[in-house]
């Protein structure tokens, strides 16, 4: 019975520390993300190069993996006169040790004006100065298909042709 009440008194002081280190981690990187954000409007690649691991890789969609801060900030560099990030939202974050997945959503827009958003997901790393991006990954979320579960219009039948009446039989 001790045991028991000792475990369940050990279970129940982790969960909270666990909610604590989860609450704790998304405040940390949705600090990070707006850094980006900013980073990103202002149209400095290297201040993002900066905010990714020594070591970090990007697969972007359509693209090889990039690798190392320097190539990344090449990459940003480029994409910034195509695109402008307009929004980061953590949806979620996963910490395990001194790594935190990040699940969320984007959103940008063209020169031209076109808005696009999509979703991505980031392995930030903690190495003692703070926290950087090591593998990111996103996508948009294209255009979307009408509902495949709507029913199709019922077709109307033809009217029916009146029934002929039967002819009077002649008389005799």
């Amino acid at each position: 019975m001790r045991r028991m009440l000792l475990s369940s008194a050990v279970l129940l002081c982790l969960v909270p520390s666990t909610v604590l280190a989860a609450a704790s981690a998304k405040a940390a990187i949705e600090a990070e993300n707006k850094k980006f954000v900013a980073a990103a409007q202002a149209k400095d690649a290297d201040a993002i190069g900066k905010m990714y691991a020594v070591d970090a890789e990007i697969l972007p969609p359509g693209h090889p993996i990039v690798k190392g801060r320097e190539e990344i900030a090449k990459f940003w560099k480029a994409g910034m006169e195509k695109f402008k990030l307009e929004t980061l939202t953590t949806e979620e974050v996963h910490p395990t040790g001194n790594l935190v997945v990040e699940v969320g959503a984007w959103t940008g827009s063209t020169p031209d004006g076109k808005s696009g958003a999509g979703k991505y997901m980031v392995v930030w790393r903690h190495d003692g100065t703070g926290w950087h991006l090591y593998r990111d990954m996103w996508s948009d979320n294209g255009t979307p298909e009408p509902a495949k579960t709507a029913a199709p219009a019922p077709v109307a039948a033809p009217a029916a042709a009146p029934a002929k009446a039967a002819a009077p039989a002649p008389a005799k």
